[in-house]
């Protein structure tokens, strides 16, 4: 992955020898901007860059739906569209976009893990807290009789699509209409951080940068490690994706070139995701 992903960003203009981070040849800034999901993420690959490259300047928006992050970077207006999975990959580098997948990412319950001690749940139990079915943390084996405050996203949203998609049980539950709506993937994490018997549906990455206030449950035994990700045992994953321009400057590339080193590749799994060797 990391030769291919090298010589599409050599081909922006610097020449390969140029493009190490550390340079202090001044660079381009790059604006990325997109994916609320993608952002916590992206934004770690960035600082991670930004503290080895003294020469880097990475700049974010606030999130842009599917369609007005695309056509923003169509315009110019921004160098890096963030996105997850759904993309038309085929059609996109049809027109000349660059389209790179760099990580798979575990959907995950997360907790307020301060209140909350189980360890895991098993599919149909979470299917009996998504219905309202149980609204006490006693009966799934928790210590404490202390109520299930469940927090969801929009059904539009990733998360919600892979966690209906790849748990049968959840494919029609009707979610409880007791449940609390996160707009916003910040609100989530702040929501699960910040309540007492809280779970969410969010993803390892917003757990990983919690500071430990998030923990992500396994489900049927199984927890949501990259170990699992990567042996096929845990399934409930989205896709994280970068779309660039054909003629993308050099910011552009040296970012890219950094997320494909064993450096960036560290950042990915530090953060609870997988990277991805194809980049397809």
């Amino acid at each position: 992955m990391r030769c291919r992903w090298l010589l599409l960003c050599c081909a922006a203009v610097v020449a390969c020898g140029d493009a190490t981070p550390g340079d202090e040849t001044a660079l381009p800034a790059v604006h990325i901007d997109g994916s609320n999901g993608v952002m916590p993420l992206a934004r770690a690959l960035a600082d991670a860059y930004v503290a080895v490259d003294s020469s880097a300047v990475i700049t974010f928006g606030t999130g842009l739906g599917s369609r007005a992050r695309l056509d923003s970077l169509r315009a110019g207006r921004m160098d890096i569209a963030i996105a997850s999975h759904g993309l038309d990959t085929a059609a996109l580098r049809a027109e000349g976009l660059a389209v790179h997948r760099i990580a798979e990412t575990p959907v995950v319950l997360g907790v307020h893990a301060a209140s909350v001690s189980l360890a895991g749940l098993p599919s149909a139990r979470l299917c009996d807290v998504l219905a309202g079915r149980e609204t006490s943390w006693r009966p799934l084996g928790d210590g404490r009789d202390l109520p299930i405050v469940l927090v969801v996203r929009p059904e539009a949203e990733v998360d919600m699509e892979v966690l209906r998609d790849r748990v049968p049980c959840a494919h029609d539950v009707a979610i409880t209409p007791m449940a609390r709506i996160a707009e916003e993937t910040a609100d989530m994490a702040r929501a699960i951080a910040e309540t007492e018997g809280a779970i969410g549906v969010t993803t390892a990455t917003v757990a990983a940068q919690s500071g430990g206030a998030i923990r992500a449950l396994a489900l049927d035994d199984v927890q949501p490690s990259v170990a699992a990700v990567r042996a096929g045992r845990y399934t409930l994953t989205r896709s994280s994706y970068l779309v660039a321009r054909g003629d993308a400057h050099t910011g552009v590339a040296r970012f890219l070139a950094f997320i494909a080193s064993p450096e960036g590749q560290r950042v990915l799994e530090a953060n609870g995701a997988v990277g991805v060797t194809g980049g397809r």
